[in-house]
């Protein structure tokens, strides 16, 4: 088994751990509409990131960390405006807008942390 194997073996590992527990949790937390916190995304993102400084080191857990609060970012913006779209243009004409604003988004702030 190579490095990169290893390495991808071990984040779904790391990742499915992760996720049980995170689900665990939500599982326990009342009330229920607090368990959404504990969703998988974070908790991949955290196994992953993981994985990330222990093959790669502190510097891509760094980068890594960094876009993940940047898409964080972008979908808090593509929310704000997607919820209107939805209600206006139906589900499926305003999802797939949200979809576009979260990524020009996405890739605007990324961009200008990477010249800055």
């Amino acid at each position: 088994m190579g490095r990169e194997s290893l390495q991808l073996f071990l984040r779904a590992l790391n990742g499915g751990i992760v996720v049980s527990l995170f689900a665990l949790a939500g599982e326990l937390v009342r009330p229920k509409r607090f368990a959404g916190v504990f969703s998988a995304a974070p908790s991949v993102a955290l196994a992953n990131l993981l994985v990330a400084v222990l093959f790669m080191g502190h510097l891509e857990g760094e980068r890594s960390s960094d876009g993940m609060v940047l898409g964080a970012a972008a979908m808090v913006t593509s929310i704000f405006v997607g919820i209107p779209l939805v209600m206006r243009l139906g589900a499926a004409r305003g999802s797939a807008l949200t979809c576009g604003i979260w990524l020009v988004t996405a890739g605007v702030l990324c961009r200008s942390v990477a010249v800055s």
